[in-house]
């Protein structure tokens, strides 16, 4: 008889009408006695009821918008509310969990995050320097060594940090909920929010590429000078340069070529040359991944959205500066030896070079280095912690 009744699934049944009834009767007298006595924000405890879940959440609490108090808020104070949950998810994104136990047994959060890996370190703080030389990047791999690990122990969830998943379940808010909240606030989703804040870590790793890439161009800065005094001496004593260079990319420059080559055809081929030195074997995959973003598209989202240009554009920008770093550097060591009093071939050279006189130089100098030195200080010293100098 019952087979095919509504009873069975329960639709008419009073005992389960009553109860939903009775929650719902309360549920109203709470709200009414809030209202009465003009208490805005406070939950009335029921499930369901509110807006997209419980009055009482912990993201409601942290933006202010909560109960009747979301209808009359302006949109200068929901934006006010917004920027505390962004703010919120940014300390998310960059806080550091070493030696934490709120991480401990969490698959988005692991005990000592950002230990092992110099990459995932927060990047929150711009002033963190390149790795030193023999600091470990990465775990070491060998045939004698086993490659399954524990969950907590896998590197992609301890480089990324924090999920989006586990952020939404601290503010006990949906992922859906989270994302249009951020697109109302910044036109990105929740998960490009938290990719954002972590930008500072590429900065670092690009740092250290360019440094490698770099060295194995032309050394420390300033040794590069020595090959460009040796070009002179292979053109020939009192040559002039006619700015004229080899522009085949069959066959390499000579030491001629070097010292025959302008200022501004020195730095476009100086700069493609690092940039080629840099994508050479490199994998996107692999240091976006040690970054903490989980995959190259990721990364390449973030830096349109955080700098407004893409990852090659911004390559390219960063290895501009530094070829300008090593010339200052070169300008600074032909100084140096020209200003010697011994008038040996080397010095000789130096001053045909710097200075285009058989003089030694004097003040005011009008070298890169001097002018880095007067107008951008604080960049010359910086970029010389990073990248060092030979003097």
């Amino acid at each position: 008889m019952f087979g095919i009744s509504h009873q069975k699934a329960g639709l008419n049944w009073p005992g389960r009408y009553k109860a939903w009834s009775r929650e719902r009767a309360l549920a109203d007298a709470w709200r009414a006695w809030v209202q009465r006595k003009g208490r805005t924000g406070v939950g009335c405890g029921v499930s369901g009821v509110g807006n997209n879940g419980a009055e009482h959440a912990k993201w409601r609490r942290i933006t202010g918008i909560t109960g009747a108090v979301e209808q009359r808020m302006t949109a200068k104070e929901r934006r006010k509310g917004l920027k505390r949950l962004v703010d919120r998810i940014r300390a998310f994104a960059t806080e550091d969990t070493e030696n934490t136990e709120k991480g401990k047994g969490l698959g988005f959060r692991v005990q000592g995050l950002g230990n092992d890996d110099p990459l995932c370190r927060s990047s929150g703080d711009e002033r963190h320097l390149p790795l030193t030389k023999g600091e470990k990047t990465e775990t070491e791999l060998s045939l004698m060594t086993p490659f399954g690990r524990a969950a907590e122990e896998w590197a992609g969830p301890r480089n990324e940090g924090r999920s989006v998943e586990s952020m939404c379940a601290e503010l006990e808010i949906s992922r859906a909920r989270l994302t249009m909240l951020t697109k109302e606030y910044c036109g990105v989703t929740a998960q490009e929010l938290a990719d954002g804040f972590k930008i500072g870590r590429v900065k670092r790793a690009l740092i250290e590429r360019l440094r490698e890439a770099a060295e194995s161009l032309w050394g420390l800065p300033g040794t590069w000078a020595a090959w460009k005094m040796d070009g002179f001496r292979a053109s020939g004593f009192g040559f002039r340069g006619n700015g004229t260079t080899k522009r085949s990319k069959y066959f390499r420059m000579r030491p001629e070529d070097y010292a025959a080559e302008e200022r501004c055809d020195e730095r476009a081929r100086r700069i493609e040359e690092l940039v080629s030195a840099l994508r050479r074997g490199s994998d996107l995959e692999d240091w976006a991944a040690r970054a903490g973003f989980g995959s190259g598209a990721r990364l390449k989202r973030a830096c349109l959205n955080v700098l407004g240009r893409s990852l090659r554009a911004i390559e390219r920008g960063l290895a501009a500066e530094v070829v300008r770093y090593y010339i200052c550097a070169e300008d600074k060591v032909l100084r140096e030896v020209a200003s010697r009093e011994a008038e040996t071939p080397n010095v000789i050279r130096a001053r045909w070079i710097y200075g285009k006189s058989d003089d030694p130089p004097s003040e005011p100098f009008l070298d890169e280095w001097s002018k880095a030195e007067a107008l951008a200080r604080d960049w010359l010293d910086r970029m010389r912690e990073a990248f060092g100098c030979v003097t």
